[in-house]
């Protein structure tokens, strides 16, 4: 089938190095067969209004002076609402407006830590696609090996997500709140083969519904933490896991997480604590942590 397709130009707040962002998701777990990854572009999908609508995004910059293209191929011409829609979610998935500088700024002070800084510079912090699909993540991972929570992640988007061919490949991509809405305990236990995570998993799909996205993106974060955690099937830590990894609220962190205790103590040779490291980088300890993972 010949698609219909759309090209343009995403603007990017400096700096912006897209190769470290490819290079990122070329090893991230949660959607390693869902995307294809090259040294240069990012070709992936996801569903807006019932449609799966793939896009392909390459560097058009500099480091300094950024900007990416992104060509979107859908089976149907895309109406301008559809499109933007698409484009707002790139340029959110891609974390595109973050302007780094001024954590670079406390960087460059963290003398154990400018190492880090100059291997990943430019690296944006990469999220995932919706708040419904990391929300499921949270559950399907929790106290499981990540194997087998792929499998269950990729039995859902197979039965309730989409999926579009371009180019002999086909992209598939993870259903929308709106679909798995209508999905009862009883068809995803057929599905994941477990009951304690269908029905997390079910009692976390309905109460998003309820939850307004851009109040856990703007309110206080102890207010939006405790929103996450009011929902059976979500504690403390899937909670922080997404606003920091779903929503892109970097202001806290999981501190107390093992390899984040392990990467502190190999990498910094002072002494210095999780606290005054959080003190130090204020705002920006969530981008703090997301450098010190991705280089562990």
């Amino acid at each position: 089938m010949a698609l219909y397709t759309v090209s343009g130009t995403l603007p990017v707040t400096p700096v912006f190095d897209f190769s470290k962002s490819l290079e990122f998701m070329s090893n991230f777990a949660p959607m390693y067969d869902e995307q294809e990854v090259t040294e240069t572009e990012l070709t992936k999908a996801m569903m807006i209004n019932g449609r799966c609508i793939a896009f392909r995004v390459q560097d058009a910059g500099s480091v300094e002076q950024p900007m990416v293209s992104c060509t979107l191929f859908s089976e149907e011409p895309l109406d301008e609402i559809s499109r933007r829609k698409v484009i707002e979610r790139i340029a959110f998935f891609l974390s595109l407006q973050d302007d780094l500088r001024p954590f670079y700024a406390i960087a460059e002070q963290d003398e154990d830590f400018a190492p880090v800084i100059q291997r990943w510079y430019g690296l944006r912090h990469v999220k995932f696609l919706t708040l419904c699909e990391i929300a499921c993540w949270s559950v399907l991972v929790q106290h499981r090996a990540m194997p087998l929570a792929r499998t269950m992640k990729r039995a859902l988007v197979e039965r309730y997500g989409g999926s579009i061919i371009v180019e002999g490949r086909t992209y598939w991509a993870f259903p929308e709140l709106e679909r798995l809405l209508s999905v009862s305990e009883e068809e995803i236990v057929v599905l994941i083969k477990n009951e304690r995570s269908t029905h997390y998993l079910h009692s976390v799909i309905q109460a998003l519904s309820q939850l307004d996205e851009e109040f856990l993106c703007t309110a206080p974060y102890d207010e939006a933490a405790a929103a996450l955690r009011s929902i059976k099937g979500i504690g403390p830590w899937s909670a922080a896991f997404i606003l920091l990894r779903g929503l892109g609220r970097m202001e806290r962190l999981l501190s107390d997480m093992q390899p984040f205790q392990d990467a502190l103590k190999k990498l910094y040779r002072s002494g210095i604590t999780m606290q005054q490291l959080e003190q130090r980088y204020g705002l920006w300890f969530g981008y703090w942590g997301f450098y010190l993972r991705t280089a562990a």
